[in-house]
């Protein structure tokens, strides 16, 4: 029964390690955590709108234009720096008006101004969302090392229409993927303040359980107990 006690106190305090590393990382990370709900939703949801980039369809003359030839023009006009740089935080996912304005982004931002340009031009178009990475896919779209059907997790068609794909990905270079657009841009005050959550949590414990212990009586001199007996 002692023993049943122990792992039940351990199972407990682990999992509220486990709750408060994790608070601990959203408050860091996302000091407004609606932004990072926001992001999720119009990743599901990306706010494509056409009627925005309708100047600039006209202005660059992209009547006709064949979709590589406009895609090659979005990646000039967003040169790419990761949502750290752009943002100040690790994973954000812009409007289309955010991403006009800054003029750069990553992949997320760059998706939005070439589906907005292909749908002003109703050509049809896929959203592919990979483990790192989003893209526009269209007809005669040659695959590429990042943009390839094995790396596609979910497909979207212009209609929202979703399927799910099992990937094949390149698990090494997703994660140095990671690694560079997470930890190697995090602004160092960011990763001071990170780090500093993981000692903190982890030291309020054994204070705890030393403050919350029953405090034990010294022994009695045998002489003491049997004039008490």
């Amino acid at each position: 029964m002692k023993l049943l006690n122990i792992n039940k106190n351990f199972l407990k305090r682990s999992l509220l390690k486990i709750i408060l590393l994790f608070g601990w990382v959203i408050l860091v990370l996302y000091p407004n955590p609606g932004n990072l709900f926001t992001s999720v939703y119009r990743l599901q949801n990306p706010p494509v709108m056409p009627m925005q980039v309708s100047d600039l369809t006209i202005q660059l003359q992209l009547e006709g234009a064949p979709p590589a030839e406009i895609e090659q023009l979005v990646y000039r006009k967003l040169p790419y720096r990761y949502d750290w740089e752009v943002y100040n935080m690790p994973w954000y996912f812009p409007t289309l008006e955010e991403t006009l304005q800054n003029g750069t982004g990553d992949c997320k931002a760059r998706f939005l101004l070439f589906a907005s340009i292909l749908e002003e031009l109703d050509i049809p178009y896929y959203k592919n969302i990979s483990l790192t990475h989003v893209w526009v896919d269209y007809e005669g779209k040659p695959a590429s090392i990042l943009e390839n059907q094995e790396e596609a997790l979910f497909i979207t068609d212009q209609n929202g229409q979703a399927r799910f794909s099992m990937p094949r990905p390149d698990l090494e270079r997703a994660s140095q993927n990671f690694y560079n657009g997470f930890w190697e841009v995090m602004p160092t005050d960011k990763k001071v303040l990170l780090l500093s959550g993981f000692p903190l949590i982890f030291g309020i414990f054994p204070l705890s359980q030393t403050l919350l212990q029953k405090p034990r009586l010294p022994a009695l001199p045998e002489r003491n107990r049997r004039n008490k007996l």
